[in-house]
């Protein structure tokens, strides 16, 4: 990946009137040589079954930088 100072800035904007968050009781992780692939999933009630309700397809490039601020960040909040 590039040096921060070679990164250019980006702005993020969420409608949250159109982009819901939501809850994954669980996930799946699928990876080929060139993507991997995150699979979200939501527990049905009184069904042993999971519905996928979010796919994410990252290069493996993106998903060891995701892997790497996400370790980072939950380090910086764990008591």
């Amino acid at each position: 990946m590039a040096n921060d100072k070679d990164q250019k800035k980006v702005n993020f904007n969420v409608d949250v009137n159109k982009v819901p968050v939501l809850y994954a009781d669980g996930y799946l992780i699928g990876s080929n040589e060139n993507v991997v692939t995150l699979n979200f999933s939501q527990a049905m009630p009184g069904a042993e079954q999971q519905n996928i309700v979010s796919r994410i397809a990252l290069t493996r490039a993106q998903a060891k930088e995701f892997l790497k601020n996400l370790t980072d960040h939950i380090e910086k909040f764990e008591v």
